[in-house]
């Protein structure tokens, strides 16, 4: 019997090998990869950090990279779109399992092709009925929307952000940063699902769509009525990180956004951006996530299905699931106690 050639092609790009350094790795030529013998699954689970189970599920590929939206396309090289593309498949993996289990809010995202950033924001505003002030908990309000976010382990922080649809659903892997960093991010994302979904791959129309992405994603989270009334050129530092504070966006998105808007003259947006850049970086944030607050804990306790068994049948490691669970997924971690053999050993849940 022999393992499934595609799910080795998945979990090397995942891994961002090529077919050669694999091969020699394994002490194989590249040809035996396509019809590698069940006595390889350890050697090859080993070298790709995946289980060896994953290399007996059924053929399946990664997402195309064409239908992907990247936070970064022109600094994301090819070896880290593919690595991404293969990350997004067992994101899909982990909520088809969820899936079978429990049942999510179907998608509700609007299509607004051919919406401008400002009619595209306004639109969603008032189909989500969000008013006109500062959003709530972006995570949570997306995943009631039925958008399923995930978030990026820090082997493919570099990719940043991405989002793409796969069969009618919206995805979303989110990587590590600030709280209002991430806000913001989760808005860009947003906008491309919401506008981009019959992009190109003509680079002048990529250019134009993260524009377009990154004017929804301020106009999302500040509305010009709310900003208003609140930004002129008599703006002060305090009372812009209070404004941060409050509509969850970065100051210095705030600046650009207001001067754009006219509402912040250019000798205030200059003087601004100086003082707020002697400001500390904000700490980074775990974010939580309300589906997997309650579906982890649920099926730990219904049906016995530990992170360990929730990985071993989706051919993921233990840790593959956490990182890609905003760590909420709960992983056991070896003690560093010595035990005589034959004693009993007994683990302690630590969440990372």
């Amino acid at each position: 019997m022999t393992l499934e050639p595609t799910r080795i092609r998945l979990a090397r790009e995942r891994a961002a090998l090529s077919r050669s350094a694999l091969a020699a790795s394994l002490g194989i030529c590249e040809r035996e990869l396509a019809h590698a013998p069940e006595d390889l699954s350890l050697a090859l689970a080993d070298a790709l950090g995946c289980a060896p189970q994953f290399f007996r599920l059924p053929a399946t590929q990664g997402i195309d990279t064409e239908r992907i939206f990247f936070r970064s396309p022109r600094r994301t090289s090819t070896a880290q779109k593919v690595a991404a593309a293969a990350l997004g498949r067992n994101g899909v993996e982990l909520y088809n399992l969820i899936t079978r289990n429990f049942r999510l809010p179907h998608t509700g995202i609007p299509e607004l092709c051919g919406f401008t950033p400002e009619d595209a924001a306004a639109h969603l505003r008032t189909e989500w009925d969000l008013g006109c002030g500062a959003l709530p908990d972006l995570l949570h309000l997306l995943e009631a929307r039925g958008v399923r976010v995930l978030s990026l382990p820090a082997s493919l922080e570099a990719v940043k952000t991405f989002s793409f649809w796969e069969d009618g659903q919206a995805f979303i892997f989110l990587a590590a940063g600030s709280r209002n960093a991430q806000r913001l991010a989760m808005a860009h994302e947003l906008g491309h699902l919401l506008m981009h979904s019959s992009l190109g791959e003509n680079r002048e129309q990529v250019a134009a769509a993260e524009r377009e992405a990154d004017e929804f994603a301020a106009r999302l989270l500040l509305p010009s009525l709310s900003l208003q009334v609140r930004v002129s050129d008599s703006l002060q530092i305090p009372q812009l990180l209070a404004l941060e504070e409050q509509f969850g966006a970065p100051a210095q998105v705030i600046l650009a956004h207001s001067r754009a808007r006219g509402l912040l003259g250019e000798g205030a947006y200059q003087w601004l951006s100086q003082e707020l850049a002697l400001e500390p970086d904000q700490e980074h944030q775990q974010l939580v996530s309300r589906v997997f607050s309650l579906v982890f804990p649920s099926l730990q306790r219904d049906h016995r299905a530990s992170t360990a068994r929730i990985a071993r049948e989706l051919g993921q490691t233990a840790s593959q699931i956490h990182e890609l669970t905003f760590g909420q997924a709960f992983v056991l971690l070896e003690g560093e106690n010595l035990h005589d053999a034959g004693q009993g050993i007994r683990g302690h849940l630590h969440a990372l």
